[in-house]
């Protein structure tokens, strides 16, 4: 009995340091199929949203957006609320980004909770003029956006938009010196 207990914990100790040893599981390994799913169901919505934003279609873009979600531009800008966040692409989408173009890629779709997830991604903005004419460099950004799955379907509740930039702290990369 005395070597049965002590294979078994053998064996025991054994599992458990392998399991240390092992590399953290990354979120998409082994997903459920829920998770395709709705992973599925939100690359579609920013691909709908792609689509309007082209087409300047701002009801069509702000009609992912939940009642009460917010938007954050780069420069800090806060529309919150589903009216202010079209009142935002309405006035942007009059003026400057009305000829822009967007390419939109999401990297990551965590999921934190069954109804709940973040998703990281690039985008591509071209084709901004502002009023009086001057072209604005095309630009890549990063987006951050949450998204809640309410009555069958997935609204963004915060999105948020970042143009990447050299912090005075940290050195500059090698190709930009």
């Amino acid at each position: 009995m005395r070597q049965l207990v002590i294979v078994l914990a053998v064996l025991c100790a054994t599992r458990v340091i392998a399991q240390a040893a092992e590399p953290a599981p990354k979120s998409d390994i082994a997903k459920l199929k829920s998770d395709i799913v709705n992973e599925a169901a939100i690359r579609k919505l920013y691909d709908e949203f792609t689509a309007a934003w082209n087409r300047h279609d701002v009801a069509a873009m702000t009609s992912h957006w939940a009642e009460d979600g917010d938007h954050v531009e780069p420069d800090g800008q806060v529309a919150k609320g589903r009216d202010q966040v079209t009142a935002l692409f309405t006035k942007q989408h009059a003026s400057i980004f009305k000829d822009s173009h967007l390419e939109l890629k999401i990297d990551t779709v965590w999921f934190i909770t069954q109804d709940v997830a973040l998703i990281d991604g690039t985008y591509d903005l071209s084709g901004v003029v502002l009023p009086d004419g001057t072209k604005i460099p095309d630009r890549t950004g990063r987006l951050s956006t949450n998204l809640l799955n309410e009555q069958g379907r997935w609204w963004i509740v915060a999105s948020r938009l970042m143009i990447p930039a050299t912090l005075p702290y940290k050195p500059k990369p090698a190709a930009a010196q």
